[in-house]
């Protein structure tokens, strides 16, 4: 089985941060854009047939998982 990728959008000094197995994958001002860029690398990986779990910084650090 292949172990999925896990991408998450956590906070970052003022602004939200995009990581993934691999490292960063970006910066953004706001959680929406964030979450968005954390969906489009998520979809292109599985487009590459890898599973993929995105997880989202609640307010209090937890992650969740982030509905697709």
């Amino acid at each position: 089985m292949v172990q999925p990728i896990s991408v998450a959008v956590v906070r970052h000094q003022d602004g939200w941060r995009v990581v993934a197995d691999g490292g960063p994958v970006g910066q953004y001002g706001f959680q929406v854009d964030a979450e968005e860029a954390a969906l489009r690398f998520a979809r292109a990986s599985e487009g590459a047939g890898r599973p993929v779990e995105v997880l989202l910084q609640q307010p209090h650090g937890e992650l969740r998982p982030l509905s697709k």
